[in-house]
């Protein structure tokens, strides 16, 4: 039995189970083999499991269409597909304005495709598993880039974190991590997701006491000045997004001179990835 897949004293039930494939050689077939009569105990197991497979064998993943068991938030069934399932919709609508750029078509309506039910226990099990694609499968170099396959492990998302909290510069802590597992093809993850990685780590990283020093700011600001106005964001997690201000000075002056403003947004991002945007007016003095 495959580690994390559970039978729990149970045995699969096979009835109604639809598997499809295709003897074409030139596409894809079940090279690595999924295992259709596996139980896993929750959608992560199952997600997990079908990446796997679906890494062995050159393709990604991407979650589709679910159902949810009647007056209840739980899901019956769920699809994960290839990454190339279904086409890209049509920009009817903007046939007419000029693009800068036009995204590559990579949808070709694969049908591979994995559908996982739900028993009265909450156990995942394979109701239809069709293996075959229509298009060509990442070669054994390229698979580590598939999107669904990339990963920032705790350990590894320590190392990154550790290093470029030194100074060390984000591309040179993705090198030594490449060179520590033999190439980047082992990483199991881009050099995009390190940079991204990074910047979303740089900016929840303001501290609870820079944050209330902040805010204390503000309001001892507003004792002094009765026109000072500040407004702050936060995000799902209780983090600062954005904040602003504007003292009574510069409202006074907008009244009289805010004929024409200017929002500038080209300053560069400090330490915590924050833009400083100022709006910007003349007078006329």
């Amino acid at each position: 039995m495959e580690e994390g897949v559970h039978e729990s004293e149970r045995m699969h039930k096979s009835e109604g189970l639809v598997h499809e494939s295709e003897s074409d050689s030139n596409l894809a077939g079940n090279s690595s083999g999924f295992n259709i009569s596996a139980v896993y105990k929750d959608e992560t197991e199952a997600y997990e499991c079908f990446c796997t497979y679906a890494h062995d064998n050159g393709f990604s993943v991407r979650k589709d269409h679910h159902s949810f068991w009647p007056n209840s938030r739980k899901i019956k069934s769920k699809d994960f597909v290839c990454s190339k399932a279904g086409f890209k919709k049509s920009d009817d609508h903007n046939s007419g304005k000029r693009k800068r750029f036009t995204r590559p078509v990579v949808r070709t309506g694969c049908p591979a495709m994995v559908r996982f039910v739900t028993d009265e226990d909450g156990y995942w099990h394979v109701k239809r598993f069709i293996e075959s694609h229509n298009h060509e499968l990442a070669s054994p170099a390229n698979r580590h880039l598939l999107r669904s396959c990339r990963n920032i492990i705790e350990e590894k998302a320590s190392v990154l974190k550790s290093m470029t909290d030194e100074g060390i510069r984000t591309v040179d802590a993705y090198a030594y991590l490449a060179e520590e597992v033999g190439g980047c093809e082992n990483v199991g993850f881009s050099k995009r997701d390190t940079y991204n990685f990074i910047q979303k780590e740089k900016r929840a990283r303001i501290e609870i006491g820079d944050t209330n020093s902040l805010i204390q700011l503000f309001k001892d600001q507003q004792v002094e000045d009765h026109m000072f106005a500040w407004d702050v964001q936060y995000d799902d997690q209780d983090r600062l997004l954005n904040f602003f201000w504007v003292d009574g000075r510069s409202r006074i002056d907008y009244e009289c001179f805010g004929d024409v403003l200017i929002f500038d947004t080209s300053y560069r991002l400090n330490k915590y990835n924050f833009v400083c945007a100022p709006f910007v007016g003349v007078n006329n003095h």
